[in-house]
């Protein structure tokens, strides 16, 4: 339905939030069937759920399982059948189900525990397969069941239908019965307690903080945190591009686990251990786990919400080769891995009884696809070889076709003997390719040329800094640093250089691993080996000579697999690393004194806790002159520092800028081929790059992947900058962006306090604005009101928010605007009660704010064409001709109540209400009339009904249609009375009620003409009585009659007319009937 949709992520994000809330609706219904019946949901598996029955008594928890079952598929047609009756959209009207139900032995599981203290349920058993059977072979709307439920509802007559052995045998299912149920003759007896309301009663009597504790094992992070900062958990959904992994775990000869044996259940258990120890490296998130007869399945996601990363893809791959070869090898289970990456729905499924967190969407289904067509291998889609082709050696597989996609799907497989490719710090031999840096990289020349002296000197040590936000381009000078420092010698500087990665963000020592290797002259990337061990000993004992101490703490660091001497030092970790910062400080300083050194790392902001104490300790206890070049996104490198500063180290910080608008063209139009851009391309450039030099190669490079299209979403790499700047925040500091990114520029506290009433407290909200303003994210300006910094953080933050959230936000900013105190411009306010109003689809639309948003769209209209801006009122015109033509007939465009709210003291508003009125109640007045003689003619013309010669049939319709008038004459009624009642004409409201009083009570259309003249004449009575300038000619009195001239017999002056006058004649003449009315009242 969506598919054709721009943009295509927008839109598939779209299409997977109205699944859900279709899918979220339909069971809801079943899970409060259920509870009834004393059920109990497991979990949630796309758009199906597994339902346990337990009782003492296998025969009773069967025999509910079949009630139940039955419940939900006529409680399901039910709700089909109301919705067809409504006209809902038809993805509501098309659901339906298919439940298969078994009975046997379930094996009730908790897996997990270990150093990240995470746990999962899952059940398996054969009662499950047979269900799982039974379930696959239900056609739309069928129940099926095994022989052995049958066997046990035998008590309460059912009536069924034997599957056919046909049917059995392509299910691979000889031998086996299975039965359609169509009905039960009597009900199960039911418990006065359910099952879940034992289970609260129970944990009533419990400490609260022993339970949240015991349940935030089983819950994502994304979830415990905003319990912990005391939101809702519907806070934490979002829109946003994840890595799927799907991992079916099977015995060595790729068979499914039998559970039946007790030693399985301690292979998995194992499996899971290793699959966590793994996953809290790389940070990826367990969402569900179940086993069925195809094998015990894991669903992981990398990317939720505060668990997000720019890399997420690379994580994903790496995690599933370093979990395939740990399974293989240390566990000998085999393991089938697919992965996918694309835009989610990242949200709760289910209802308040029953919630589980995942992410729903088509790449959730891929991956799931992929995993079915792996043999015993890792299979990936493209956006994730695209995404990680970088670090990863892939190779392509034939297209497969996958169930569910119409065209094949490109295939890769990662090739898992190849180590991890690492990028490189290369260096750069001359500027000539870069722009904008020359200042910064003179000033790293210097530093080296001061080095090199006082290390000759035997001087202080020295320690620069380079600093910026993603993308702004530390690498490229760091890069032409190490083309100089290879430029010069007399004397060589040797260089040890390594980069920290995201990825290994948890591992102790990992950039000085690959340094000591560098020193020591042994590959940093293979395993301790005899051979790595004899070289790190001899070029140990080379440099350190009899100061050489073989310690076990070198293993830390170093290649090496030196004895263990006691168990004493493996406990006392802080001696343990005293002990190791002690050896390799000496271990560098005899190298410095040999000859100059410069210490390179790159990416300090992903530096473990260990890596970056050390870094300290290393210029803290540096007796020769070292020279340190450090690259950090972070901004306060001097309180991070402050320590070593404080010793007499000196510190110089580089902070690198953005470009300038015309360098920022200037690098576009270098990485385009110095072709010529156009003013808007340039502009775009600057707007949504601010200069970050990644962002405008990202763009340029996007725009010309476009074709010269229009660019509808940011690259993933800019994408995946932004929203890890984004996701380390607080929850309440997101939802404080979140508000701000629907409201727009401007946005003052009042507003946020405003729509998040329950979030924050004025001190809470202060807090986080300024700690949201230190971070630059957003900045305040003159009006002291809130707005991003940036334009595309704006657009990241936008693209975070569901539909459904958005909605919300614009209605919530809206009502908000129209009772505060500051002027709001008429465009505004159309902007968000137009999105308020709108749903996904037609059936979705919010009649109420519709109609404020078609006021204000005319209002923005009428200001657009007397500040002639002509282009944006035709705009305005258009959107209001949209908005109008999806209103149901039976909806008044216009709400009178909220527009007289508007009014006070406005009187150019005033006299737009008071003309509408007029407009719509003789509108109403005369289709009243019209209805009435139409009742008339058709009460008096004789027909067969009345001659006696017609059918039971045709009376009865003769009899509904003649009294089809009376709804149509009601509704117009109430109609003009609630308007009169809004603006105070009480006498006018009476006489319409009167009339709607009479059409419900008389027997004939004759006996409201009289009703009907009063209300005629009551109207006419209200329009002369309305101030001068409302509606048609009005009486007033006469000193204003005679200022215009039409007291005096004068004939009227024509108005002028205007450029702006033929415009408008223009516009209409493509404009509905009625909105050409409305517009010739309102700017009249």
């Amino acid at each position: 339905k969506y598919a054709n949709t721009p943009p295509a992520g927008a839109a598939m994000s779209q299409a997977a939030e109205k699944l859900n809330v279709v899918v979220n609706s339909v069971f809801a219904l079943q899970i409060k069937l259920v509870e009834e019946y004393n059920g109990d949901v497991v979990n949630f598996a796309g758009d199906a759920m597994f339902v346990l029955f337990r009782a003492d008594d296998l025969k009773v928890a069967a025999q509910r399982a079949a009630a139940c079952s039955l419940a939900m598929l006529a409680e399901t047609d039910k709700r089909l059948k109301s919705m067809e009756e409504m006209g809902v959209d038809a993805l509501d009207s098309q659901l339906f189900l298919h439940i298969g139900v078994g009975a046997g032995k379930i094996r009730a599981m908790t897996y997990g525990g270990g150093v990240y203290d995470k746990a999962e349920f899952v059940a398996a058993g054969p009662g499950l397969t047979e269900a799982k059977d039974a379930g696959e072979l239900a056609k739309m709307g069928e129940m099926v069941i095994s022989r052995t439920v049958l066997d046990l509802c035998q008590d309460l007559g059912p009536k069924v239908e034997k599957v056919p052995p046909e049917k059995l045998a392509a299910e691979g299912l000889e031998g086996f019965e299975f039965y359609v149920l169509n009905s039960l003759q009597q009900t199960p007896a039911l418990p006065s307690i359910t099952m879940r309301q034992e289970c609260l009663m129970r944990l009533s009597k419990c400490d609260n903080a022993d339970v949240q504790e015991a349940m935030r094992r089983f819950v994502p992070h994304s979830i415990s945190a905003c319990v912990d900062y005391g939101q809702s958990p519907k806070e934490a959904e979002e829109c946003r591009r994840v890595t799927i992994m799907f991992i079916r775990l099977l015995d060595i000869q790729c068979d499914p686990f039998d559970y039946s044996k007790p030693e399985t259940v301690e292979v998995i258990q194992k499996c899971i251990c290793e699959i966590y120890s793994v996953l809290g490296r790389y940070e990826g998130t367990v969402s569900r786990f179940q086993i069925d007869d195809k094998g015990t399945v894991l669903k992981i996601v990398f990317g939720f919400p505060m668990m997000a990363h720019e890399d997420d893809p690379v994580r994903a791959v790496h995690a599933a080769i370093e979990i395939r070869k740990n399974l293989k090898e240390r566990l000998t289970v085999q393991s089938c891995l697919g992965i996918a990456t694309g835009t989610t729905i990242c949200g709760l499924v289910g209802n308040e009884v029953r919630l589980e967190y995942t992410a729903v969407g088509s790449s959730v289904i891929l991956a799931a696809r992929l995993m079915q067509n792996a043999n015993c291998c890792i299979l990936v889609n493209t956006e994730t070889q695209k995404a990680s082709s970088g670090s990863a050696v892939f190779e392509k597989i034939c297209s497969i076709k996958v169930k569910g996609k119409d065209a094949k799907v490109p295939v890769y497989r990662p090739v898992e003997s190849e180590r991890r490719i690492t990028k490189k710090l290369a260096p750069v031999r001359d500027n000539s390719g870069i722009l904008g840096r020359d200042i910064e990289i003179n000033k790293l020349r210097q530093h080296l040329e001061e080095y090199v002296n006082a290390w000759k000197r035997k001087e202080s040590l020295r320690c620069c800094v380079i600093s910026g936000p993603a993308g702004i381009g530390k690498a490229t000078v760091l890069g032409r640093f190490l083309g100089i420092i290879t430029e010069r010698s007399n004397p060589a500087v040797r260089v040890l250089k390594a980069s920290a990665e995201a990825i290994e963000s948890k591992t102790p020592y990992y950039p000085w691993k690959k340094i000591f290797a560098k020193l020591l002259g042994v590959d940093a990337g293979k395993q301790a080996t005899q051979f790595t061990h004899r070289a790190c000993m001899n070029s140990l004992r080379n440099i350190l000579g009899d100061d050489f101490e073989e310690h076990e703490v070198l293993n830390d660091v170093l290649p090496t697999h030196i004895p263990t001497l006691g168990a004493r030092m493996n406990h006392d970790t802080r001696a343990r690393s005293e002990k190791l910062t002690e050896l390799l400080c000496m271990l560098l300083n005899k190298a410095i004194e040999r000859e100059p050194v410069a210490i390179v790392i790159h990416a300090c902001q992903w530096l473990d806790n260990s890596s970056y104490a050390f870094l300290k300790q290393v210029m803290l206890r540096a007796v020769f002159p070292l020279l340190v070049i450090l690259t950090t996104r972070s901004q306060e490198v001097d309180v991070e520092l402050s320590e070593v500063v404080e010793a007499g180290v000196m510190v110089d910080q580089i902070a690198l800028e953005p470009f300038s608008p015309d360098m920022s063209v200037q690098l576009v139009r270098k990485t385009l081929g110095a072709i010529e851009l156009e003013d808007q391309v340039k502009e775009a450039v600057w707007s949504r790059s601010h200069g970050i030099p990644l962002y405008c190669v990202e763009f340029a490079r996007a725009v010309k992947d476009s074709g010269g299209a229009p660019l509808n979403e940011l690259p993933d790499t800019i994408t995946g900058a932004v929203l890890l700047r984004i996701d380390r925040l607080l929850p309440a500091q997101k939802l404080v962006l979140k508000i701000v990114a629907v409201a727009g520029k401007d946005v003052s506290k009042e507003l946020i306090a405003e729509v998040a009433p329950a979030q924050f407290s004025p001190e809470d909200l202060q807090t986080e604005l300024e700690t949201l303003v230190s971070e630059d994210i957003l900045f305040r300006d003159t009006r002291n009101g809130y707005c991003f910094r940036h334009e595309m953080v704006q657009e990241v933050v936008l693209g975070f928010l569901t539909f459904s959230q958005k909605r919300l936000l614009h209605k919530r900013i809206a009502n908000y605007h129209l009772n505060a105190a500051e002027e709001v411009s008429p465009a505004a306010l159309a902007n968000h009660f137009e999105h308020a109003a709108r749903g996904m689809d037609a059936a979705d639309l919010d009649v109420p704010t519709a109609k404020r948003a078609v006021w204000f769209l005319k209002a923005a209209a009428e200001e657009a064409m007397k500040a002639n801006a002509h282009a944006d009122a035709q705009k305005y015109m258009a959107r209001h001709a949209d908005l109008w033509n999806i209103l149901p007939a039976s909806a008044e465009p216009f709400d009178l109540e909220m527009a007289l709210g508007l009014v006070d003291g406005n009187e150019k508003l005033l006299k737009q209400v008071l003309d509408q009125f007029i407009t719509n109640t003789s509108t109403s007045l005369e289709n009243l009339k019209t209805t009435l003689a139409k009742a008339i003619e058709e009460n008096a013309a004789p027909s067969a009904a009345d001659t006696g010669n017609s059918s039971p049939e045709q009376r009865k319709k003769k009899a509904l249609g003649s009294d089809s008038w009376r709804d149509t004459m009601r509704f117009g009624a109430q109609g003009i009375a609630s308007a009169a009642s809004t603006l105070g004409a009480s006498l006018l409201s009476q006489k319409a009620e009167t009339v709607e009083s009479s059409v419900l009570e008389a027997t004939s259309p004759h006996e409201i003409i009289a009703e009907l003249q009063a209300l005629e004449d009551s109207f006419k009575a209200v329009k002369a009585g309305m101030p001068a300038g409302s509606g048609q000619e009005s009486v007033a009195d006469g000193e204003s009659a005679e200022k215009d001239g039409r007291g005096s017999g004068k004939p009227k002056e024509s108005r002028p007319t205007s450029k702006g006058d033929d415009l408008l004649d223009e516009m209409m003449k493509e404009a509905p009937k009625q909105l050409v009315m409305d517009w010739s009242a309102a700017l009249a």
